[in-house]
């Protein structure tokens, strides 16, 4: 499983110090990627989703929101939590990440046949299905 993990990562690129040439870290795409998925988010959800340090959450939130990529609104539900957001740079970066995401996985797959394809995707689901199921979560 691990020699699986290091040849998965290694592909993606993942272990780069810039994901998909945006010149962000992996964590700071996969909060990007969050809260475009969410639409909004509290800072405190983010850390348990993406399990982030509190601390390097806030230093990740201070330096995208001072990029101009999200912004900080407060809740009309409660006026103590803040909302974060992506900004319309933020969302044409989101965006810019989904398309280069897919055209790496078009890539990858693009010597593989139809059936090949399916066999790979199944096995995907596969393992995604009994992980979650071992460690009790959801899939999404």
């Amino acid at each position: 499983m691990r020699r699986f993990n290091r040849f998965y990562t290694n592909i993606l690129g993942v272990l780069d110090k810039h994901i998909l040439g945006t010149g962000y870290s992996f964590a700071e795409v996969r909060v990007i990627i969050e809260i475009g998925i969410r639409g909004e988010s509290i800072a405190n959800n983010l850390v348990d989703t993406l399990t982030i340090d509190r601390s390097y959450m806030s230093r990740i939130v201070n330096k995208l929101s001072k990029e101009g990529l999200l912004v900080k609104v407060d809740s009309a539900a409660d006026s103590r939590v803040s909302l974060i957001r992506l900004t319309a740079k933020g969302e044409e970066l989101y965006a810019q990440l989904n398309d280069r995401s897919d055209q790496q996985i078009l890539k990858l797959i693009q010597d593989l046949n139809e059936e090949e394809i399916q066999e790979v995707y199944t096995s995907m689901m596969n393992i995604q299905e009994k992980l979650n199921k071992k460690a009790g979560e959801t899939t999404r």
